[in-house]
């Protein structure tokens, strides 16, 4: 091709921008690419092939990363709602040993109380009779000394 335009660069101008070339030349070089175009074209036929072959590799390989890139999101997705659950499941657990502990701290507090209430009822009552004991207790001695003096 290169061939032809150099011929037509280099011939002889005319009038009405038309060029005078050899045209033993010409049909020389004409054949030249006639027969190199199978050539040619089988090359680009080939290339063409060949850069399809790459596209396909290309394109799998492409698929492959896309298939580990979901695997992979899809495993870390997973292993967050577990954890999630675990923590909820932590969460709720933990709440409810807290209203538990909270409970059991209000009956112990309201058990110690009656405890308290029921000691402070028992010492009255060992002080009443304490007391009614110590004042017959001076009754006796008070009758014991009455009867010693004339």
């Amino acid at each position: 091709m290169t061939e032809l335009e150099d011929l037509v660069r280099n011939g002889k101008p005319r009038l009405f921008g038309r060029v005078v070339i050899n045209e033993d030349d010409f049909s020389i070089r004409l054949q030249k690419v006639r027969a190199s175009l199978p050539d040619e074209i089988r090359r680009a036929t080939e290339l063409m092939r060949e850069s399809e072959r790459y596209l396909q590799v290309a394109r799998e390989e492409a698929d492959r990363i896309l298939a580990r890139a979901r695997e992979e999101a899809d495993r870390i997705v997973e292993e967050g709602r577990r954890q999630a659950e675990r923590l909820v499941a932590e969460s709720a657990i933990l709440q409810e040993a807290r209203r538990q502990a909270d409970d059991l701290l209000q009956r112990a507090e309201r058990e110690a109380a009656e405890k308290q209430r029921e000691i402070e009822e028992y010492v009255r009552s060992v002080l009443d009779r304490l007391e009614r004991f110590a004042r017959r207790l001076l009754d006796h001695v008070e009758e014991g000394r009455q009867s010693l003096s004339p």
